[in-house]
């Protein structure tokens, strides 16, 4: 009774479920560059119009204390706007990598699902005297799994430390920014 384990409707729907995964990455990576292209161009339009009401009020300037000011409103607003566009391209980009993660975790549990499968099957069809050749299978099909839960688990800690990281220097920016702001709207 020797049972083909790995048939043809398998790897059809092997090839079938890689091709949906990588379908769904594709639309994933477009919607992230579509994204990050917005802002971009609402980036750079805002820039142009700041650099535009910039120039006008350089031209207006009378002496050097004017020139001075003039400056000092220009580069506050500036470095709040690198800071909120810094966090909204950290935005998507976390984004892109939860939604890639969640695709990759799902393969995973599907492939670890039909690895499952194939191996329970193999043990139920294999022929005598090869049990420790299906013990030691399963045990390493066990380590894998393991070692990947571990590898998971220490990248998505990785992750929440970078986005604390890049909150906590977001704040630190903008309290910087924002008492020199303050400052200056005083002193008009």
């Amino acid at each position: 009774m020797n049972q083909t384990i790995v048939t043809p409707e398998h790897f059809l729907s092997a090839i079938k479920n890689a091709n949906a995964a990588m379908a769904q990455l594709a639309a994933t990576s477009f919607d992230a560059m579509e994204k990050q292209i917005d802002l971009n161009l609402k980036t750079a339009r805002a820039s142009l119009a700041d650099a535009a009401e910039a120039s006008s009020q350089m031209l207006g300037v009378k002496d050097a204390q004017e020139l001075y000011g003039v400056a000092q409103g220009a580069a506050q607003p500036a470095a709040a706007k690198a800071t909120g566009y810094a966090r909204q391209a950290y935005a998507i980009n976390a984004e892109t990598a939860s939604e890639v993660a969640r695709l990759a975790e799902k393969q995973v549990a599907d492939l670890n699902k039909s690895m499952a499968g194939m191996i329970n099957e193999l043990s139920k069809t294999a022929p005598a005297g090869t049990e420790g050749v299906i013990a030691l299978m399963k045990s390493a099909f066990s380590a894998t799994n393991t070692a990947y839960d571990a590898m998971n688990k220490a990248s998505k800690q990785v992750v929440e430390m970078v986005e604390a990281n890049v909150e906590a220097v977001a704040k630190a920016g903008e309290t910087v920014v924002s008492p020199a702001a303050k400052g200056r709207k005083r002193a008009e």
